[in-house]
């Protein structure tokens, strides 16, 4: 199907042997439906990836439940094998079918200040903020089709971000990529955490239980991940990963973590809680001299108070992120062909394509499964 001489060197393992491929399409206020595309000729430029895994996060939650204006192959946390290239493609992106590769959702245009920066996650082209287009969120309709990692098969555009998985990284472990870079970036780059210090993460998720894996890794001497009574299953993985956890059972949050710890507040609080504006004076409140506190989840409604005194008395500072930068995507998948992290003991939901509506319907409902790490297997499993 590709065009160029890069077409001779591809796997027989990962040839496009078929002219179609299945994905879960969603049409928005939680409801999907399986379609077949056509796997049509690509340019030199650009190539197909066969997805051997797609990770499933908040987002893609909230955007399966909200009104979309129109389908989308939703999936943007993609892991799989090169099926084809165009000739500029492989030169381009130093890659060949067979080739794994972790996929990021960015489509950037390169040229501006930030892709020249390389924080091309704010490229105005794929800003979400400003209406940009992403790995699982562009139009079904547009041409090729599958734009998104809940199919068999995804389009690689010529402005596709891709990063070569090391060898001997297992697929298992290399589809936390992407989720523990956000770790990566959020903890060590914005909370700049450092050795013996103190973590409180809020909410034991994807990311909680990554960022978990980061801080302790990092050596900080107190991880606590806080959860609710349903939660309780995630934060015993927590545990697992070596955090101290915690179900508030009254007001005093700041009180009860000072209990754990021994200390009066945080270095570092991460706030990954979908929840209402309260939650950002948990936060701050938890902080202690020279704390960070970092927001990594909006609130809604968006708009919160802050006891501006309090910042100011701890000289203690809030900062916002989005997304992780090139490094840190790199850096995680050292760090997971490394190993140590302990992520591997995380159970993994695996969801068939077929079933990929009902999961996204579950999880809007908060009854999804006890673990965090939900992922779509495109494929059967003895394919």
């Amino acid at each position: 199907m590709a065009t160029g001489p890069a077409d001779t060197a591809r796997a027989a393992d990962t040839a496009l042997s078929a002219d179609q491929a299945l994905a879960s399409v969603a049409l928005g206020h939680g409801r999907s439906e399986m379609r077949t595309f056509p796997l049509r000729d690509h340019p030199p430029d650009a190539g197909w990836l066969r997805v051997e895994a797609s990770g499933v996060c908040g987002t893609d939650v909230g955007l399966f439940a909200g009104a979309l204006d129109g389908p989308r192959i939703l999936g943007h946390h993609v892991l799989g094998q090169i099926a084809s290239l165009g000739d500029v493609a492989a030169a381009r992106w130093g890659l060949r079918p067979s080739d794994w590769v972790v996929l990021e959702e960015y489509l950037p245009c390169g040229e501006c200040q930030m892709c020249r920066t390389d924080r091309y996650r704010l490229c105005a082209d794929t800003d979400l903020w400003k209406g940009g287009r992403r790995i699982g969120l562009v139009d079904a309709a547009e041409e090729p089709g599958l734009w998104g990692g809940n199919a068999q098969y995804l389009y690689l555009p010529p402005n596709a971000v891709l990063h070569p998985v090391p060898e001997g990284l297992a697929p298992s472990l290399a589809v936390w990529a992407l989720p523990l870079a956000n770790a990566l970036d959020w903890v060590l780059g914005a909370g700049r955490l450092g050795e013996g210090e103190t973590i409180v993460i809020l909410g034991p998720g994807y990311h909680g239980i990554a960022a978990a894996a980061v801080a302790r890794d990092a050596g900080a001497e107190h991880v606590v991940v806080c959860g609710l009574p349903r939660d309780r299953a995630r934060l015993r993985l927590a545990e697992s990963l070596g955090a101290t956890t915690l179900e508030p059972a009254g007001d005093d949050l700041a009180g009860a973590v000072a209990d754990l710890t021994g200390r009066s507040g945080a270095d570092v609080v991460l706030d990954l809680v979908a929840a209402g504006p309260e939650t950002l004076g948990d936060g701050v409140g938890l902080l202690g001299q020279g704390g960070r506190l970092v927001l990594a989840s909006p609130k809604s409604p968006a708009l919160a108070g802050v006891d501006t005194a309090a910042l100011i008395r701890l000289t203690a500072g809030v900062v916002g992120v989005r997304g992780r930068s090139p490094q840190r995507v790199r850096e995680s998948l050292a760090l997971l062909r490394r190993g140590g992290l302990g992520l591997e003991r995380v159970p993994t939901e695996e969801v068939p394509l077929a079933e990929v509506g009902s999961m996204l319907q579950r999880l809007a409902a908060g009854e999804g499964p006890d673990t965090p790490h939900v992922v779509v297997r495109p494929w059967p499993a003895d394919r």
